[in-house]
């Protein structure tokens, strides 16, 4: 292939060069690649019998990863550092990456020689791993719409390019809501930790208003508010505006409107009538098709399950939280002492704790210093899988504050290498996740490719202002950075050949299994008490204090259960429904939702679905139920690492080998028992959050 030598994009070798990378070389990368992809593939449907996998599938993933050489920095930039240059130009290359993959998959000379080489000999001797990735090909190119033909196959490319237009259009829109709190009176502070009145008055300073308390809807910002201060109303404005961004009259700053509905409508129409080309009746049924639970009534009828027995609990704990506040004379703005509004719950509920379990959030912060929080999960790993950890700093990388790491096996041989970037940016967007980067392989011509990825977060930065201050973490932000080191992992220890089927590339029912068993690290004993030391002193955390934690890592976890099973059942419901169009706006059907499951009465002024980003711009489109059902696997699977003492090498070995390393080479059920030696069992989740089973 001839490149363009001065394009970043298109010259370099294992890292992507990421300071080099300018918004003019994004799309004569993607056209360039794609034209010579078109150029490659018709080579290979030139492939004459004998069929192998070599002249076959495998020729067709190495097209297919060059393109992702390219492209992939792309989408790793638009999440971590998307200017808007970077964000143009990525959006008039995204069609015609997307078109590429319209008439790949929907070419009927592809799908016919992938069928004649599934019909040869040669795949009776096929390894577990390659049978399953041809299977998963096969079906693929039919969830894709390989066997359409005539105005269907091209009405089924014109729905493609469009929810790619659509889910860009809808991401960026999230980004682009900001909203500022601003604190005037110095008297609205009250409750609010030092670090984090710092941090606003930090903004201020940032914005030129130094007399003033800036907060952000960055999580950083927004969640100590709401757990700390004292004014009821500045909290209801915080939480109506977080949870509402994107909504109707809302603009960015150029003063466009960055309204999601209007996408969310349009975003099902596709969906629905892709679906429905494919012989489906709605959305959800054809998700369903590769993930673990299969049909959209075996999801449902988990989620209802999981609600009932989680009910009981959540109201008790809400019943706990009405007393409390009648004892402490709460007043509420609605001045109802039989009633929690949801912008008290996390007030409330940290003050219950607090009062409970004698735990103070800003008391155990102080045991968390990020440095140390990260230096004893990478303990932790080397214990249990008997990995290390090598800092490399000559790595090409986005930002300054950003960390690459080696990881090395037992013998010192490098298994991966991962990016970690935990900092709010402006132009960077919420949340926490992990972004593969490369993926694992072991081509037939013996070439071996270690896989990549980043670990990104928004955790607040060290202070520098007044004085040096490192960054506490909150247990919450601990947890979070140990749930996205259990993707990373899951990623880096991939020994999958075929790279498609490798990392985290496993049904979406699954994928969060390894990121939320390595929470539980972060609640016992044996592992907490690694690097839980006072930042100051060096103290170990206190047996006191760690008994209190661990005692309170159920609290309100009702409440939280069934939080989250709103989420799962408005989601599945959005996308079961057959009709050509939403009945009713999805906020009023979330709204009902919440207020038939969730104990906590529903804000009417909220509009959550507008900055579901999950369902509407990711891949958890009928897919959100995954976490609850992910852990139900993992709070079964890490009943193993207590009974063996939870810093087990042994039981971590077995872990790694049984389901770390094997990505979607087998099926995920036969990964969880090959591990546990049976199917999971469902109540072992709701005994570790108290429910009676």
């Amino acid at each position: 292939m001839k490149t363009d030598l001065a394009n970043p994009l298109l010259n370099y070798d294992e890292f992507a060069p990421y300071r080099s990378i300018k918004a003019e070389h994004i799309v004569p990368a993607v056209e360039e690649i794609t034209s010579w992809a078109r150029n490659e593939l018709e080579e290979v449907l030139k492939t004459k019998e004998p069929y192998t996998f070599e002249n076959t599938l495998e020729r067709l993933i190495l097209m297919e990863e060059s393109i992702d050489k390219v492209w992939t920095p792309v989408e790793n930039l638009l999440s971590i550092k998307g200017e808007d240059d970077i964000r143009e130009a990525a959006e008039t290359a995204r069609p015609i990456l997307v078109q590429f993959y319209n008439d790949y998959s929907l070419d009927e000379r592809v799908y016919k020689l992938i069928k004649k080489y599934a019909a040869s000999r040669e795949v009776k001797r096929l390894d577990v791993a390659r049978s399953r990735y041809l299977k998963n090909t096969i079906k693929d190119f039919k969830l894709s719409g390989a066997e359409l033909e005539g105005e269907e196959k091209e009405e089924f490319k014109e729905l493609n390019l469009k929810l790619a237009e659509l889910t860009q259009k809808f991401s960026n829109n999230v980004v682009d809501s900001k909203f500022n709190l601003v604190v005037k009176d110095e008297a609205d502070l009250a409750g609010l930790p030092e670090d984090t009145i710092q941090a606003a008055k930090n903004k201020a300073k940032e914005l030129n208003t130094p007399d003033e308390w800036v907060f952000t809807l960055d999580f950083p910002s927004y969640d100590p508010f709401m757990k700390f201060a004292d004014n009821g109303k500045l909290r209801q404005i915080f939480y109506i505006e977080y949870l509402n961004k994107a909504s109707a009259g809302k603009k960015n700053k150029n003063g466009d409107s960055i309204d999601n509905e209007p996408l969310i409508h349009e975003i099902y129409k596709a969906k629905s009538r892709k679906a429905r080309l494919l012989g489906f009746r709605n959305y959800a049924e054809l998700s369903l098709q590769t993930k673990m639970a299969e049909k959209p009534k075996k999801v449902k009828d988990f989620l209802l399950r999981i609600a009932e027995k989680a009910r009981p609990l959540a109201e008790k704990e809400y019943k706990e939280l009405v007393e409390f506040q009648k004892k402490i004379g709460y007043v509420n703005l609605e001045k109802d002492p039989s009633k929690i509004l949801p912008w008290d719950t996390a007030y409330l509920a940290e003050k219950l704790r607090k009062e409970k379990f004698d735990i103070d959030t800003n008391l155990t912060k102080q045991y968390f210093e990020l440095s140390a929080t990260v230096d004893g999960m990478f303990t932790i790993a080397t214990k249990i899988f008997g990995i290390s950890f090598k800092e490399i700093s000559d790595y090409e990388t986005w930002d300054d504050e950003v960390r690459v790491f080696e990881v090395l096996d037992k013998d010192s041989s490098l298994i991966g290498t991962f990016y970690m970037d935990l900092h709010p940016r402006d132009t960077k967007r919420g949340g926490a996740w992990v972004m593969p980067l490369v993926d694992s392989s072991v081509k037939s011509d013996g070439t071996v490719t270690r896989p990549q990825c980043a670990l990104v977060g928004n955790i607040t930065r060290p202070q520098t202002e007044p004085e040096p201050k490192p960054a506490l973490l909150t247990p919450w932000d601990v947890r979070v950075l140990f749930h996205e080191f259990g993707h990373a992992l899951h990623a880096l220890f991939s020994k999958v050949e075929v790279s498609p089927i490798a990392g985290t590339n496993v049904e979406w029912d699954f994928v969060e299994l390894p990121s939320q068993l390595m929470e539980n690290f972060t609640w016992e004993k044996e592992s907490l008490s690694i690097f839980a030391k006072h930042y100051e002193t060096g103290e170990l955390i206190p047996d006191e204090l760690l008994g209190k934690m661990v005692k309170a890592r159920n609290f309100n976890e009702g409440i939280a259960c069934l939080r989250q099973l709103v989420f799962s059942i408005f989601d599945l419901e959005f996308y079961m429904n057959e009709l050509d169009f939403l009945l009713e706006p999805p906020s009023y059907a979330y709204l009902k939702l919440a207020k038939e499951y969730d104990v906590i009465e529903p804000c009417h002024y909220i509009n959550f679905p507008n900055s579901f980003s999950h369902i509407y711009a990711g891949g958890y489109s009928a897919g959100y139920y995954s976490y609850k059902w992910a852990e139900v696997l993992e709070a079964d699977a890490f009943s193993k690492f207590k009974e063996n003492g939870v810093i087990s090498a042994e039981i971590g070995q077995s872990y790694r080998e049984s389901i770390l390393e094997k990505g979607d080479s087998e099926a995920p059920m036969e990964l969880f028992k090959a591990f546990m030696g049976r199917e999971p069992d469902e109540n072992a989740l709701l005994r570790r959050m108290g429910c009676e089973v």
